[in-house]
């Protein structure tokens, strides 16, 4: 990525539900089931993503979002860029 694409990307709007953490991008993207949200979240950086879907299931979609967002943030602070290997 050029220094200019990698600084549009940093000014360019995010989705709902998404943040930038530490130079990745974190989608969250609650699942309804049965009424209750599942946390669902895609992680990118540059050109990897990787999507997890956990468990935990929480009963308004707001806190849903929240919860996936403290998830994914520890997840990246525990990991790095090793989230990216398969």
């Amino acid at each position: 990525m050029s220094l200019l694409g990698a600084i549009k990307s940093l000014f360019s709007p995010l989705p709902d539900g998404a943040i930038r953490y530490k130079g990745y991008t974190i989608a969250a993207l609650p699942e309804e089931e049965f009424g209750r949200y599942r946390l669902h979240a895609v992680i990118s950086k540059k050109n990897n993503h990787r999507s997890y879907t956990l468990i935990d299931r929480v009963a308004d979609k707001q806190n849903c979002i929240t919860l996936t967002h403290q998830k994914a943030k520890s997840l990246i602070d525990q990991k790095g860029d090793k989230i990216f290997a398969h």
